[in-house]
């Protein structure tokens, strides 16, 4: 910006170290706050990679004070920069090759994978591609509704029933991406204004990947990149700009 630090006194360099730092931190809450507004299904991952340990660092190379701010994790850097479309057969090698894939009669690996479901409008839960199409939402609440699977089991005595208590039939003329709906649910600390027990609840439905799924069958769609990261980066220089202007006398 045309101006030099040598020339401070000594009051004014100790207040631009502490601005410097300053604009560090907020840098790191600015981040975190723009994931909270911008993302949705991606928030809490990608969040959680700005709140690690190693995600703000202060250490001195030389004689430099240096602010490192950085995000932490494989899949919050993937939902930043980006992924290409991959098969989740072959780049998650753990689903078939873990302790929870089973072994099918013919001597094939398969496993269950869990998809959690949600009628909530303000849930984290977010359908994206041919369910999103779908209107899935709209139909899931409609299920419910006919199902009874947003109403909670209790026995005689108000306690709440645990485990599975609802299904939707396989045969059912639902849409197929809700056939076999299942609500799940568990007893919580407290009571209701009534008297009975408190309970949480899940709408879960179970998809099999196997050795022998289809190809194509298990294509994840790829990320499209948040590309926050360019924006904090401007929003930390115009800070420093604004404190370097105020310190150096307008510099």
């Amino acid at each position: 910006m045309g101006g030099s630090v040598d020339g401070l006194t000594g009051v004014m360099r100790e207040q631009f170290k502490q601005a410097v730092a300053g604009i560090a931190k907020a840098t790191q809450a600015e981040w975190i706050r723009l994931a909270q507004v911008k993302l949705k299904s991606s928030r809490a991952d990608y969040i959680n990679g700005l709140r690690q340990a190693e995600s703000f660092r202060a250490y001195n190379r030389g004689s430099i004070q240096v602010y490192e701010i950085q995000l932490v994790g494989k899949m919050p850097n993937n939902f930043e920069f980006g992924m290409e479309s991959f098969d989740m057969k072959s780049v998650r090698p753990g689903w078939l090759g873990g302790g929870k894939a089973k072994v099918s009669a013919a001597g094939d690996k398969y496993i269950s994978i869990p998809f959690r479901h949600s009628t909530n409008a303000k849930s984290n839960i977010f359908y994206t591609g041919k369910a999103a199409k779908a209107d899935l939402r709209t139909k899931l609440k409609e299920t419910a509704r006919i199902y009874g699977m947003n109403q909670m089991s209790r026995t005689a005595t108000g306690r709440v029933i645990p485990g599975p208590t609802r299904r939707v039939p396989n045969h059912a003329s639902v849409h197929p991406y809700l056939r076999g709906l299942t609500r799940i649910q568990k007893g919580t600390k407290g009571t209701t204004a009534s008297g009975a027990q408190r309970g949480s609840a899940s709408l879960m439905t179970w998809r099999t990947m196997s050795e022998n799924s289809p190809a194509g069958s298990w294509i994840h769609p790829g990320i499209q990149g948040a590309k926050l990261l360019p924006i904090v980066q401007r929003w930390a220089d115009n800070e420093l700009n604004l404190i370097v202007r105020l310190i150096m006398g307008g510099v």
